[in-house]
């Protein structure tokens, strides 16, 4: 059976029709609320603009009195700023003759505050003038006005009150028809729309069921199960004929790509398998290398603290304190971070001055760094381990002391630091161990033991952080010294 064209217009025109319902009903109530609103706030402006009128009045009456028994300035400036605001507010009452009472009222009050005012001036004028005879008999006159203004503002309170709880009386008498007549037309939307839903769902989505019904055979993989023919010559046949032929090609086809695609989804897993694996171990190898701290530093500079504690007052041992604590937590830092060459320079420095802390004037440093460097990224820490062992392993064994020098520079497209100690130096056997990156058994120990951890944990760092485009250069001369320098692409750190 073929869908009626006109089932679009039929649905819109039901549809328009319960939301005219369901609006009509909304906007009745909506009306009704709306005159019980505006009655509430006719007597609220009303009753506040009475208010107003009643405050002011008492604060005038109050302020002349006081200046009638002072004669200060003071009560007279007060008169002053009370009376030209009684006057505004009773400008804002009617003035005009209305057939209403209240409005009446309102005009009559207009009238009196008016005189009163007046009264008030001229008692004010003839105190001055030191007429006691005018400024009693003008300030009865305008007592008198003020108490008639209070009775005038109470009848007009009381007229605003009846009528607003006239107008809700009358609306609370609707209020059941109201309720009544919106929950019947409420109902009667949404049966019509029930109605409406049932018919026209089941003449559009029981042809459409048998599709998905078709569909979801195809996804279990069963592409020989046949299709019922179309019933309907509409877009709903049109798309099941198009399915069916869908269906045969996608038989045809899945058979030819099946085994190439389980070939291609192995070879992805194993590659996504082996990705996940390199990029475990990388971030492994970078948290152990950062948690290598030396125990021996951390040792020797608390006990270096301990004792200045003890010898000294407490202002270099607080400054010792809080280089300790921000270089620590410099290096506790996640360990795949990058930094600036700024702040490795930073962090060198207050490894010095806890060195000098220690050492006193044994070694000497210096540092240099030119400007144009400072804000290259870099991997985190790889200068200080360097100057550890500098001072650890190339000084160790000189008393008289030694240098150690500290460079970063921009050279060819490579940002350059080194590290330099006038120390005893390594034969081209020790070079040669030190770079080694891969040592096993006896060999690392002995490694370890000659040079520190530091060295290896900066080569290992500056590697994996560079995809292996930078590297660690070690020149030294026994007697003489010896220089690290590490060299970094400035294409791999942007």
């Amino acid at each position: 059976m073929r869908i009626p064209r006109t089932m679009r217009g039929k649905i819109i025109a039901n549809t328009a029709l319960i939301l005219l319902i369901i609006a009509s009903a909304t906007l009745y109530t909506g009306l009704a609320s709306s005159e019980l609103a505006r009655s509430v706030e006719i007597l609220f402006r009303n009753n506040l603009l009475m208010e107003n009128i009643s405050k002011a009045l008492d604060l005038t009456e109050t302020s002349l009195s006081g200046y009638l028994t002072s004669k200060s300035s003071d009560a007279l400036k007060d008169y002053i700023m009370y009376s030209t605001r009684l006057s505004e507010e009773a400008r804002k009452l009617n003035r005009e003759i209305r057939q209403d009472e209240s409005l009446l009222l309102q005009r009559d009050l207009s009238a009196l505050i008016d005189s009163y005012l007046e009264d008030t001036e001229a008692t004010v004028a003839a105190k001055r003038g030191r007429d006691v005879r005018a400024y009693t008999t003008r300030f009865e006159s305008s007592d008198r006005a003020a108490d008639l203004s209070r009775f005038l503002i109470s009848r007009i309170e009381g007229i605003f009150i009846a009528d607003s709880l006239a107008a809700f009386s009358g609306y609370n008498s609707r209020v059941s028809g109201v309720i009544s007549s919106n929950a019947f037309l409420v109902l009667a939307a949404t049966l019509m729309g029930l109605m409406l839903l049932v018919r026209y769902s089941y003449k559009l989505t029981e042809p459409l069921s048998r599709l998905a019904e078709a569909a979801r055979a195809v996804g279990r993989g069963e592409y020989d199960s046949e299709l019922p023919a179309p019933q309907t010559g509409d877009e709903i046949g049109t798309t099941a004929a198009a399915f069916a032929r869908m269906q045969e090609s996608v038989r045809r086809a899945f058979e030819e790509v099946k085994q190439k695609s389980e070939v291609e989804k192995r070879l992805m897993e194993e590659r996504m398998r082996v990705l996940d694996m390199s990029h475990k171990l990388k971030d492994a190898e970078l948290l152990a290398l950062q948690t290598q701290i030396n125990p021996h530093f951390l040792f020797n500079t608390l006990s270096a603290g301990m004792q200045l504690a003890m010898s000294e007052g407490a202002d270099q041992t607080s400054e010792f304190l809080d280089n300790l604590a921000i270089f620590i937590r410099y290096a506790l830092k996640s360990p795949s971070r990058s930094v600036r060459v700024a702040d490795e320079i930073e962090c060198v420095e207050r490894y010095i001055w806890l060195l000098r802390l220690r050492f006193r004037e044994r070694f000497s440093f210096e540092v240099h760094a030119e400007e144009e460097v400072l804000s290259v990224e870099t991997p985190a820490l790889v200068l200080q381990p360097l100057v550890e062992n500098a001072v650890g392993h190339g000084l160790r064994d000189r008393e008289e002391g030694g240098t150690v020098r500290i460079t970063a520079c921009l050279v060819d497209g490579e940002a350059i630091l080194e590290v330099e100690d006038s120390g005893d130096g390594m034969s081209e056997e020790e070079i040669e161990r030190a770079l080694r990156e891969e040592e096993d058994g006896r060999e690392a120990l002995e490694a370890a033991a000659e040079h520190g951890i530091g060295l290896r944990n900066v080569i290992r760092r500056v590697s994996l952080a560079t995809g292996e485009r930078g590297r660690v250069e070690l020149e030294s001369v026994l007697g003489r010294g010896t220089t690290v320098r590490i060299r970094l692409p400035l294409e791999v750190l942007k």
